[in-house]
């Protein structure tokens, strides 16, 4: 397996079990920490060198198991896409994503 395939890997693993571990905080809480830890490997995967096409083709072709993010697959497609400009760290990149998130789901709830 390529490191590629393995960062995808798990950052699309963290989304799509989330749910099934277990947690204090409530579901819309894990699913927005999930798009931010794809958010932070997707800076990591961008420090080395993989290209952009090639991870959205991965993340897409293996989105299947994304069914309980439904209102969040075209914001973390924005989220991957931005990585690549990620100028900074992986984790204040991470922080940036999560706080985005909530808003995008309150916006979503209040709807």
């Amino acid at each position: 397996m390529s490191i590629r395939n393995l960062l995808i890997g798990f950052g699309l693993l963290l989304i799509s079990s989330t749910s099934a571990f277990g947690s204090a905080l409530g579901q819309h809480e894990d699913e927005c920490y999930a798009v931010a830890m794809v958010g932070y490997d997707s800076v990591i995967n961008k420090n080395l060198g993989l290209p952009l096409d090639e991870v959205i083709n991965t993340f897409v072709s293996n989105n299947d198991g994304m069914q309980t993010l439904e209102i969040y697959q075209d914001f973390l497609l924005l989220v991957v896409m931005e990585a690549y400009q990620w100028e900074g760290t992986p984790h204040m990149y991470a922080v940036k994503t999560i706080y985005q998130c909530a808003e995008k789901h309150s916006e979503v709830a209040m709807h």
